[in-house]
């Protein structure tokens, strides 16, 4: 068996309008929408991408549709392991604000206050770094008893992860690229 090597990619584009302004008031029902969305059907991950992940003896994907698709789009004759560890940590999206701003505003925004530690009912950063410390176990291990793991995941969930991976002696990019379908592969 080959050196244990994890992919860590991020899902295709959603089919969501990510350009016309909403109101803070409006967040929650646009991530609702963009959770629920396909995913466009032009943008094609990487030949690249398509091997790594088609050559894995393990295929791992968040619940969310995105992901799924992302993962089926890929590797059609492979049933992936869904598993809510690695879903993207959610936005507080408590916001009263009537002014209108493009949705990618408005999550950065809310994402920044989350980090420093506005979390209006939803999962903390803290906790959010605790579950991708367990979503890193959970690699590693499949990966030291399978081989090649890939995970179809989510930008910031990535991010999280990959920090997991190095401290334990992973090596691959510090922070996998967020655009979609963009991966980092990590070695140990």
């Amino acid at each position: 068996m080959s050196l244990p090597k994890i992919i860590l990619a991020r899902h295709g584009t959603p089919a969501w309008d990510f350009t016309t302004p909403i109101s803070g008031r409006d967040l929650a029902n646009w991530l609702e929408g963009e959770r629920d969305a396909a995913l466009q059907p032009i943008q094609r991950p990487s030949a690249e991408l398509a091997q790594l992940v088609r050559s894995a003896s393990c295929v791992i994907v968040s619940p969310l549709r995105r992901s799924i698709e992302s993962a089926s789009l890929i590797a059609p004759a492979v049933v992936p392991l869904i598993d809510e560890q690695f879903r993207e940590p959610p936005l507080p999206c408590d916001i009263q604000s009537p002014l209108r701003l493009r949705p990618g505003i408005w999550t950065w925004l809310a994402r920044c206050a989350w980090f420093c530690g506005w979390s209006a009912g939803v999962e903390t950063f803290k906790a959010a770094r605790k579950r991708a410390a367990e979503a890193a176990r959970i690699l590693v291990s499949r990966a030291e008893a399978h081989g090649t793991v890939a995970l179809i995941g989510h930008g910031l969930m990535n991010i999280l992860i990959a920090g997991q991976l190095r401290t334990t002696g992973w090596m691959g990019p510090r922070f996998p690229r967020p655009r979609h379908w963009a991966f980092g592969v990590y070695v140990h």
